[in-house]
């Protein structure tokens, strides 16, 4: 974890401090995780001293933050030590209560990476894990509540446009008709970033739609009726249709400890399928239809073919589960895609870089997002070219260039390969050993 300071040295006793307000427009994961970066700074001996105070207010577009949904599973695996270097130590005491399957990581129950053939329930391929020592896989809705200890959030804060004040403040206005001012507005706000769309345009915002889509739906089942599942793999399972090329995820969203008594699991599914023309099951490819009740016969149809053990688990969903669209994108930024007004504005996490979630690695590109422009705010990080803070004053400009210019790096690879492991996996033959589905994960793989 990088953690030279970059020479800045304390306050005197006769100095003030600088104040600075931080604006991040999104209370998901990447926005929460920054403002209890910023609340564990400002509770640090350090903070006395350094020549900044931070203050910081999170605007969330919807009326809760689990307005979309929040059923679904995350793995931090490379950026695990970022994200306990960036939060509270309250926070990161709080991780393991958020664990999908808390037995099975402390008894070492780990599972393989394997790709099935829906048919047969036999796998395809399988990869040891061997190139992450670390794996947390955690409730996204669990972690949420986490991240939000401490924080004050405003909710149905929908971001309508961005002015510049003077040259050392941004305004967010809201579609409620209400503002807010600050020094750095940080767009932490998903894959249809408002932000994005305002400081790039609208053209240039736009997201790429892979060629496949998908739906994901949660529900719960008594333990006896998982346990072939379970055999199969102690938290997820995943496979292809060698005829369709549909793709299944199956996960458990909370697996209780045996001693709990709690006799169902909290379980996560999403199915997919390519669009290409001609579709593999003839005819044009299937169109996600509007009503509920024709989602879960769509997903039931893809899914007749399958093994007995795999298909009972779409086939016996309820009624009641909701069938939600996924949006499956590529987007990644280019030096030069907006302006950061000498460093009052910048994008982070999903906002900066849609990346489709077939190598589990969007969620960790936000972390070292977030934790690299923390870092420099708070003089953690050295920046190249110069100083965070340069007679008492933030040097905005810099560290945002900074912050950018390493992100922007960063991203475009994994970006591309995410998608062609979206494509891979909704094509059963090309899921193979070293393909892009399969290969390692690894932050800065070339």
């Amino acid at each position: 974890m990088p953690s030279a300071t970059n020479g800045n040295g304390p306050t005197s006793p006769q100095q003030t401090q600088q104040n600075v307000h931080v604006l991040i427009i999104g209370g998901g994961i990447t926005g929460l995780i920054l403002a209890q970066g910023l609340r564990k700074f400002n509770a640090s001996p350090a903070a006395a001293t350094y020549p900044i105070k931070y203050t910081f207010t999170v605007y969330e577009r919807d009326p809760d933050v689990f307005y979309r949904g929040g059923g679904y599973s995350l793995s931090f695996h490379w950026s695990l030590p970022f994200l306990e270097d960036a939060v509270p130590q309250d926070i990161v005491d709080g991780i393991p209560g958020c664990l999908c399957n808390p037995h099975g990581e402390e008894t070492g129950q780990l599972g393989k990476f394997q790709y099935l053939n829906l048919h047969t329930a036999v796998p395809k391929v399988v990869v040891e894990r061997r190139s992450i020592s670390r794996i947390a896989r955690v409730s996204r809705e669990k972690l949420l509540k986490l991240l939000m200890t401490g924080i004050d959030m405003h909710f149905s804060k929908q971001l309508a446009d961005l002015t510049w004040p003077d040259h050392n403040t941004v305004t967010a206005h809201f579609a409620d008709g209400t503002s807010a001012t600050g020094n750095l507005l940080v767009g932490a706000d998903g894959s249809s970033s408002a932000v994005r769309r305002v400081v790039c345009g609208p053209d240039r915002a736009k997201n790429l739609q892979l060629p496949v889509r998908m739906m994901g739906f949660r529900t719960d089942y008594p333990l006896e009726k998982v346990a072939r599942i379970r055999e199969l793999d102690p938290n997820l399972i995943m496979g292809g249709d060698p005829e369709l090329n549909t793709y299944f995820w199956f996960s458990f969203l909370n697996m209780p400890r045996p001693e709990s008594g709690v006799k169902v699991a909290d379980c996560h599914m999403m199915v997919s399928w390519p669009t290409e023309d001609p579709y593999p099951g003839g005819g044009k490819a299937p169109t996600i239809p509007p009503t509920n009740e024709e989602r879960q016969a769509l997903v039931k149809e893809l899914s007749s073919g399958w093994a007995e053990c795999l298909k009972e688990m779409v086939m016996d969903i309820p009624k009641s589960a909701e069938m939600r669209e996924i949006g499956l994108y590529e987007w990644y930024p280019r030096k030069g895609d907006w302006d950061s007004r000498g460093g009052r504005v910048t994008l982070v996490g999903d906002a900066a870089h849609s990346i489709a979630p077939f190598r589990g690695e969007a969620v960790n590109h936000g972390v070292v997002d977030v934790a690299n422009l923390l870092n420099m705010l708070i003089g953690k990080k050295k920046i190249p070219d110069g100083q965070a803070v340069v007679d008492g004053r933030l040097n905005l400009g810099k560290i945002v260039e900074a912050y950018e210019d390493e992100m922007i790096e960063r991203v475009e690879i994994p970006c591309k390969r995410a998608s062609k492991a979206c494509i891979d996996a909704n094509h059963y033959e090309d899921v193979k050993e070293g393909s892009f589905f399969t290969s390692p994960r690894q932050m800065n793989l070339k």
